[in-house]
């Protein structure tokens, strides 16, 4: 018999899980996206088929052609508004900038302030990645709107407190137990 057993919260135990899975598996996450959608599921299984969509369209942007075998991975988590409408959350890997702009021929959407920065050589390679991910996304899932606020991608920053952030699903009880990670679509 165990005594005094520590009794945690399932928000507590899936982080802790979550987070040994990230150590164990060495991921490095660099990206944590929100997709905001004009037309909205209610529906966690729909969500989840639309997520197939939009891995495929994450996958075919940074790998046009064949899907090496160390892509990057990916993990989807859905969370619900007030208003009952589903968006999504993303943890997702890098790729070498360099690497990715000049293996292939690849078709890239930018601005035009993104091309006078990169002419003028004040610019990330980071920056042009993630506006051109932003932009293929606006493109090619339907039910992203096209303003700015439909993709946001930032910089993962302190994985611990993101890996917090999108289970607080938990805390709301928005969902039974874990539909709120897509297990099918994320590589866990």
């Amino acid at each position: 018999m165990i005594k005094n057993p520590i009794l945690l919260s399932p928000r507590k135990t899936t982080e802790s899980w979550l987070l040994e899975v990230i150590r164990k598996k060495n991921i490095k996450f660099k990206y944590f996206i929100t997709l905001s959608f004009y037309k909205a599921q209610v529906s966690t299984i729909n969500q989840y088929l639309d997520n197939k969509h939009i891995k495929k369209v994450i996958l075919d942007f940074f790998y046009p052609n064949r899907k090496p075998k160390d892509r990057i991975r990916i993990w989807f988590f859905i969370e619900r508004h007030k208003t009952d409408y589903l968006h999504l959350h993303i943890l997702m890997e890098g790729v070498d900038s360099w690497k990715w702009i000049t293996n292939n021929n690849r078709k890239i959407t930018i601005s035009k302030k993104t091309l006078f920065h990169i002419v003028g050589k004040d610019f990330k390679m980071d920056d042009v990645i993630t506006e051109a991910l932003t932009n293929h996304l606006q493109m090619y899932i339907n039910k992203l709107g096209k303003g700015k606020q439909s993709v946001d991608i930032k910089k993962v920053g302190n994985i611990e407190k993101r890996v917090h952030y999108v289970n607080k699903s938990f805390s709301t009880l928005d969902f039974n137990h874990w539909e709120h990670i897509d297990f099918d679509c994320s590589d866990l």
